[in-house]
């Protein structure tokens, strides 16, 4: 057990570290580019929202961020345990 749950929150941690800094700076570009209100999800399920106003701008990161981090946790995960029977 232990052999897939540290698998599993190292991915959930790099995942998610990584993907909150692909938003952010996904973010600063838009509000710098000058780009228009956009929305990247799945369904109902929201990334990264951006929406400009006449006098401000906002960036909303999504619960899909938590979702997309356990993702790569099970990911992770997985790939640990098929190696782990590989190597047994």
């Amino acid at each position: 057990m232990r052999a897939l749950v540290i698998p599993f929150l190292l991915g959930v941690l790099a995942g998610g570290f990584v993907l909150l800094v692909a938003a952010i700076a996904l973010g600063v570009t838009a509000d710098a580019a000058g780009w228009g209100s956009f929305r990247i999800g799945i369904g109902p399920i929201v990334l990264v929202e951006f929406e400009r106003r006449a006098a401000s701008t906002a960036a909303t990161f999504g619960a899909g961020l938590t979702l997309a981090a356990a993702a790569c946790g099970a990911l992770n995960a997985a790939g640990a345990a098929i190696l782990r029977r590989r190597l047994r």
